[in-house]
């Protein structure tokens, strides 16, 4: 019963982690969108906490190879399984958005770089002189 008990407050603190890491990834899709970097930074930081304490929880569970065979824990264990492969899946999709936005943010500022550059290198400067200057005056 000791085992049983002890396995099962791992499944269930495994299912807590994973439900706050979807939660984090909510936070990340909307500040990917948003291009805030320093609030990605911060999220990003707490997602890597978690994933450290979900390794530790999964190290502990395959330590003990009693507990995947109790049978009062084939739903929770199943249920620990699916909550996981949902919160994978969010993650390449929130990846695949985060890399969608760096190409996009790229184009912007190669363009930006270009109108800069076409505008430093083609327009003449006196051609933005005020009027009735005369660049070649004789004195």
């Amino acid at each position: 019963m000791g085992q049983e008990v002890s396995a099962h407050d791992f499944l269930r603190r495994k299912l807590y982690i994973l439900e706050q890491m979807a939660a984090k990834h909510e936070t990340l899709s909307r500040f990917v969108y948003d291009r805030k970097m320093t609030g990605l930074r911060r999220v990003l930081r707490e997602r890597q906490a978690l994933i450290d304490e979900l390794a530790a929880v999964n190290d502990e569970w395959d330590s003990n190879p009693n507990w995947k065979n109790a049978p009062g824990l084939a739903p929770l264990i199943k249920e620990a399984a699916d909550k996981q492969q949902e919160v994978l899946e969010h993650c390449r999709q929130l990846l695949q958005q985060a890399i969608t936005e760096k190409e996009y943010i790229a184009g912007e500022l190669r363009n930006s770089r270009v109108k800069r550059q076409i505008n430093n290198q083609y327009v003449t400067p006196w051609a933005v002189m005020l009027p009735g200057c005369r660049f070649n005056k004789k004195g």
